[in-house]
């Protein structure tokens, strides 16, 4: 079975999940599935990263998710971890003689830098799922990063012909990765418009926000997976690599799209 069919495989079977799950699950169902893929997805990060101590890393990481959850406290959340990582990572290297002081600080910075992003979009998502036009926001935001996503894909292979960042993402062209923003674009305007209450030069706005941020992050997973030695975060989704490989462009630009909507559009801050 060819990779492409693996990925539509398993995309057509993980999206209409998603959907369902942003915009028809209960509450409490909602946020306990998206603290076990929060620290699904912090376990993988620390196993990528092969960080000492994970044990630890993850258990102190749940319970941040869990604070995120329980309280809406994300600053409070990222500084308390922040202190416990701090001293772990202390306590850890000096027994992790193996490995240079330097690269376990990379690394380290590395998994508290990118775990500060999913409790931002954990905290996004848990917040927009308590507001009357938040599923209808959470659903164009993940449609138009997937749209954003298979317009660069086959746009870059149909009329792909400079490449967007090669030392990181040899297969990513500027083609691809024009044509994908604005599919974003387009599905998060006509989402967002409709039935988000959003006015057109917001939703196109905070549109053009996520999908920079997709390709960001995008580019960004890619160049950790290179630093550390790695073809992909994990093996968990057939066609797709790990949890990590299929959020990476997915975590922060929800997250930079919904921290801009409660901010500017809900009033409500971080």
């Amino acid at each position: 079975m060819s990779e492409l069919l693996k990925r539509v495989l398993t995309a057509s079977i993980l999206a209409p999940l998603a959907v369902w799950w942003l915009m028809f699950s209960p509450t409490p169902w909602f946020e306990a599935l998206l603290g076990l893929l929060g620290v699904a997805a912090l376990f993988e990060l620390i196993v990528m990263l092969a960080l000492p101590g994970r044990v630890i890393f993850v258990l102190s990481g749940a319970a941040a998710f869990a604070m995120v959850l329980l309280t809406q406290q994300a600053i409070a959340a990222i500084l308390l971890l922040g202190v416990v990582w701090m001293g772990v990572f202390m306590l850890s290297a000096r027994s992790a003689t193996d490995t240079p002081i330097a690269e376990q600080t990379f690394r380290f910075g590395l998994a508290y830098w990118l775990m500060v992003w999913l409790l931002i979009f954990v905290w996004v998502l848990g917040m927009l799922h308590q507001q009357p036009s938040g599923h209808a926001f959470m659903l164009g935001a993940f449609v138009a990063v997937w749209a954003a996503d298979i317009g660069a894909y086959f746009a870059g292979r149909a009329f792909g012909r400079h490449k967007l960042c090669a030392p990181i993402s040899p297969g990513k062209t500027i083609e691809g990765a024009v044509a994908g923003a604005l599919c974003g674009i387009a599905v998060a305007g006509w989402i967002w418009v409709t039935y988000a209450g959003l006015g057109l030069p917001a939703a196109l706005a905070i549109g053009l926000a996520l999908v920079l941020t997709a390709i960001l992050g995008d580019l960004g997973e890619s160049a950790i997976k290179r630093a550390v030695g790695v073809k992909d975060s994990g093996n968990l989704l057939p066609g797709h690599g790990g949890l990590l490989d299929r959020v990476d462009a997915l975590v922060p630009a929800v997250a930079v799209a919904g921290v801009l909507y409660m901010s500017l559009i809900l009033g409500i801050g971080l």
